[in-house]
Parts: structure tokens; sequence; C-alpha cells
């Protein structure tokens, strides 16, 4: 074991509080040993030195110890992103034992330049099984993907289907997406009270969706699939937990659908636990994802959950969840809503997800003893 703390750069989107990538972090970060691992961050969620989230975690790390870097938001311009973040690398990327990029589109920039100013072990890490719910915008990214994996020293993944899109027939590691099982157990305390405070029915059955407000996760075809479902029950409700840059798509479909009284949008909230523990099934219909750390903390809540296709098998740890064609018939949809509602709680998910590896702290070891391996390769 190295005789000082691996210093590593998580290169990240951003700390955006709803973001999964940014939660899979924030577990690492919780539960790594300082002694072995330390960690510091480079996202770019910042428009001209003000960062883009009121909800994140840049704070709470820095408090930790961690130093948190900036660049401007990429989509704002490209150029700018691409000159800023090799600026900052280059001032700060050779104080680091590891960069673990978690931006496949910006790997040809992050992991090059790491490259470049000498640091040895540079990881690339799979979240998806797509890069871009727009074809134009894959067929870009399908290039810059290939050029940044030429970088790479070390390939990871969030699961098996994430990490065959990205790395092909290349070896790569699995480190799953675990969670605090213990915190997002079922508690019918918090139930009575989110509900209560939501003015929620206590009889009402709640459908519940949580992400960041983006296409991908496509919350608009969530709510007709619910406005279905409403008209055929109408004690019950849906809560979307999250915010985004498309907050406006979802609440036009809301207003379209008049269901202001029906769906509601909590925002991004501290109390995450509360909300699976409030809700009845948990619906992910995306267009597609890698290993979702929200239906990873629904089953924890004991939750039956329906997917699309578009979700891989693996997120079904549990094997409680349904899996729909995005273009199957409504009906289909609002059947299976109206089963996973009525199916009750699984109180032995957390167990189950355990056994299978799903512990942010096991998670966490695996992760220290993953980077402990690659530094010992190099100094044997």
């Amino acid at each position: 074991m190295p005789s000082k703390p691996i210093h590593v750069l998580q290169v990240v989107p951003s700390l955006n509080r709803s973001a999964g990538v940014a939660r899979v972090v924030y577990n690492w970060q919780q539960f790594h040993d300082e002694t072995r691992v330390h960690f510091d961050y480079l996202h770019h969620s910042s428009r001209n030195g003000e960062l883009m989230h009121d909800s994140r975690y840049d704070e709470e790390f820095q408090a930790a110890g961690s130093n948190v870097f900036t660049v401007n938001y990429a989509a704002d311009g490209f150029k700018r992103f691409a000159s800023e973040m090799r600026h900052i690398l280059a001032k700060i990327g050779a104080e680091y034992d590891i960069v673990h990029c978690h931006m496949p589109n910006s790997a040809f920039i992050v992991l090059k330049e790491s490259k470049r100013i000498g640091v040895r072990n540079r990881i690339l890490h799979s979240h998806l099984n797509s890069s871009s719910d727009s074809f134009l915008h894959r067929l870009r990214n399908a290039p810059l993907n290939a050029v940044g994996r030429r970088y790479a020293t070390d390939f990871v993944t969030c699961s098996q289907e994430a990490g065959e899109y990205l790395f092909g027939s290349r070896p790569f590691t699995i480190i799953n997406n675990g969670i605090a099982l213990n915190q997002f157990a079922y508690d019918e305390k918090k139930r009575n009270a989110l509900r209560t405070e939501l003015g929620i029915a206590q009889s009402d059955l709640v459908v519940g969706c949580v992400g960041r407000f983006v296409k991908q996760k496509n919350f608009p075809f969530a709510i007709q699939v619910f406005a279905q479902l409403h008209k055929r029950n109408s004690a019950t409700k849906m809560v979307i937990l999250g915010d985004g840059v498309d907050r406006h798509e979802i609440e036009d479909a809301i207003q379209s659908e008049e269901l202001q009284d029906s769906v509601l949008l909590l925002g991004v909230r501290e109390d995450m636990s509360a909300v699976y523990s409030g809700v009845d099934t948990f619906f992910m219909p995306s267009l597609y994802e890698g290993l979702p750390v929200s239906a990873v903390e629904a089953q924890a809540a004991g939750l039956s959950c329906i997917y699309s296709t578009g979700v891989p098998k693996e997120t079904d740890i549990t094997g409680t969840g349904v899996f729909l064609p995005l273009d199957a018939d409504m009906s289909q949809w609002v059947r299976g809503l109206e089963q996973s509602l009525n199916t009750g709680r699984r109180g032995e998910n957390p167990s189950r997800l355990e056994a299978h590896g799903y512990s942010a702290k096991a998670n966490a070891e695996l992760l220290m003893q993953h980077y402990e391996k690659l530094i010992e390769g190099i100094n044997r």
C-alpha cells in the first residue's frame, strides 16, 4: 500500500445533487478512507464563475478538504471549454496520481492533456449505454469517444451494458453504483410526514420519478402515461424529484394534460429517502441509462419499478422490475403502473442489494483497492 494517500482528480460533468454521476462520486467521498485516497474534483457546471445549480455538493466537498475546480459549461462554447480544460489540467494535473474521467465525450481533451503532463494512470468511466438522445450528436460523439479511449490506461463502468457500449471487447472493471442502503430503507414515519407536507392522502396511490430534467429521462412521456392512469383512477398522484434545463417542457406537459393538482415537481431535496418511502412505485421511462443510482435507491426502499427497455436489464437487481418498450401501446404502460402500484413493499430488498454488491461502503472499498493496484503496478 502507498505510504501516502493516492491523489485522484475526479473529472465529472457537475456536482449537481440531482445528477447520477455526482451522486456516485458523493457516495465514494462519504465512504472512502482519506489515509488511502484523496479526491479532488473538476467539472464544467459553471457560467462565467457562477455555479449553475442551487443544490450541489461543491461546498460540502470543499468543507471536507477536497479542492473543486471549474471550467465554463461546454454547451455555452466548446472552444472556450476545451481551452480552459487544457489550461487547468496543465496547471494542476501533474499533482495527481490518477485522473478519473467520467465524461467520455470530453476524454479526448481530458485524458490527452493528462497524458501530456505525465499522469500515468488515466481512467475512463462509462455511466451510460448511449452517448446522446440525438442521432446527430451520437454521430458526432462516436469519433470523440474513440479518440478519448486511446488516451485511457484503464476502463471502468457501472454495468456490463454500459461497458460494452463504450469499450466494446476491451477489458473493463465493473464497480457498482452502490448506495447507503440503510438510509433508503422504507420508513413509515417518513412516508406519513411527506404526504402530510405535500397534501397527499395516505390512501392515494403515488407514482415517483427521479432524475435531471433532461430529454434522456423522458419525463413528458411519463406524464402522458400518468394522465391515462389518472383518468382511470382519480386517487392517484405523481411526484417528480429533480430539476434541470428542460423544466419548462415538463411544466408544459403537466398543463397540457391539466394535471396541475396531481403532478408535483419537488425540485432537488436533501431528504430523498423520504420521497422513496412516500411513493408506491418507481417509474423510469428513460431513452437510455447506464445503471441509474435512483433505481438502486428505489429498490432499497422496497419499491416495484417500471422501466423502459432503454434501461439496462442489470438495473433490476432485486428481480422486482418490469421493462416495456417505449413504442408499446399506452394501455400496456398504464396496466404496468396499475399492477406495480398494487404490488406492495418488499422489505427484503436492502439485504438483496447488499448481497449483490450494492453497498456504497463496499464499493468505495473496491474502488480504493482498484486504485492501489494501479499504483502498485507502476511502482513494481
